[in-house]
């Protein structure tokens, strides 16, 4: 294999082109090298089969001249090696014979010689010949030059990648402590909050004046808000997180009714019913359960939050042929053609002024959307502004 290249030298395609001419009669080297080194190559010689290989070792040429009558290592045998070697495959090899048969030019194609010059020959044939390989080695050089400098800056460009990487995942670690930690310190005073403003309410902790217990059910709606606006930032720090879900037979019925159930006292406050329109022979569906909570309590509440006051909010799910349809309706202001695209942006408000009615982080569509895909499905939307709001989706049959 030849050496590794000095860096301190001149670059190979800023000398003259060299060729290695191996032939075990003295005066033959001779001629060959004289009509080369007229044209103004650089020229190498070697005697015999082995000091041509150390020779090609030393210094790669760009064309080997190689005689194939010659004693020990025959002409054929090294060539053969050079054309196994990864190192010196691409090195174009003439053959030089004395023999003018096709055996001889069968045996050498097979062991991948790139051309023949039948001795004698004639040196224009000769140097004509000689400076095509150059050029094809010249041209191959180079293609491998600018493959190795691709190489070097792909492998540059990975690690920087990979770096960067490394840090996002970093940042996504803190991220996700952080949002846990801050949910936990939420949750905590805000349960003892809820806690005392029921007991204040019910009058365990003594009697309440009517004012006071309407002033008690507005710090038990703010709390309630709080605690879904800390639940819609645990929903966006887990957002972007691997969606481990644990796929069951669900029953699509009783799933309703429960999400109804959840929803009816936010819907209560705001004098607003919720129908249920699910038979209770529907087929089971394969979902995750806890997933498929949280979708229908964000469509729901969405629905509660954008419906006046007196209005129905319906949770229906019918069978399909392909499974089972779950849809959300609601009577609200709809919402325009020109935003249907963007609800499910994550922290997008229809209404995203400061005197908005609806409160939120803009987090609920967004994690709807995100957990839908993650069972196969997708949210059919059909919306009309003034007439309200149906957002769908479809669920294939427990097997």
């Amino acid at each position: 294999m030849p050496d590794t290249p000095d860096p301190s030298a001149p670059p190979e395609s800023a000398l003259p082109a060299k060729v290695l001419v191996v032939d075990d009669e003295p005066r033959n080297l001779e001629v060959v090298s004289h009509f080369l080194e007229m044209e103004g190559l650089r020229v190498a010689t070697a005697g015999d089969g082995e000091a041509a290989l150390a020779a090609v070792a030393a210094e790669a040429p760009d064309v080997i001249l190689l005689d194939v009558m010659m004693p020990g290592l025959e002409g054929f045998e090294v060539c053969r090696r050079l054309k196994a070697d990864p190192a010196t495959v691409f090195i174009p090899v003439v053959i030089l014979t004395a023999l003018k048969g096709t055996q001889e030019r069968i045996k050498g194609a097979a062991v991948g010689a790139d051309d023949f010059l039948s001795k004698p020959f004639d040196h224009v044939e000769l140097i004509t010949r000689v400076k095509s390989l150059v050029r094809v080695k010249r041209l191959h050089d180079q293609i491998q030059a600018y493959n190795r400098e691709l190489e070097a800056r792909v492998a540059q460009r990975t690690a920087e990648l990979k770096h960067a990487y490394d840090e996002l995942k970093e940042l996504d670690q803190l991220k996700s402590e952080f949002i846990a930690n801050v949910s936990h310190e939420l949750r905590t005073p805000l349960l003892h909050v809820k806690g005392t403003l029921g007991l204040l309410a019910d009058g365990a902790m003594g009697g309440v004046t009517p004012e006071q217990a309407q002033g008690l059910s507005v710090a038990q709606g703010a709390a309630e808000q709080l605690g879904r606006i800390i639940e819609d930032i645990v929903d966006f720090g887990q957002m972007y997180e691997e969606q481990r879900l644990m796929f069951e037979p669900v029953p699509v019925a009783e799933v309703c009714q429960s999400a109804a159930r959840a929803i009816a006292r936010i819907a209560n406050r705001h004098a607003i019913t919720v129908n249920v329109v699910a038979p209770a022979d529907l087929p089971p569906v394969r979902a995750d359960l806890a997933a498929l909570m949280r979708v229908l309590w964000h469509l729901l509440d969405n629905a509660v939050k954008f419906s006046p006051s007196g209005s129905t909010v319906e949770i229906a799910a019918e069978q399909r042929r392909a499974g089972v349809r779950i849809a959300v309706q609601d009577h609200g202001a709809g919402i325009p053609l020109d935003q249907l695209d963007r609800i499910f942006q994550v922290f997008y408000q229809v209404d995203g002024s400061s005197t908005r009615k609806a409160g939120g982080l803009g987090l609920g569509l967004a994690l709807v959307k995100r957990l839908v895909e993650a069972h196969g499905s997708r949210v059919e939307v059909d919306s009309e502004v003034g007439q309200g709001s149906t957002f769908a989706f479809e669920l294939p049959v427990a097997s």
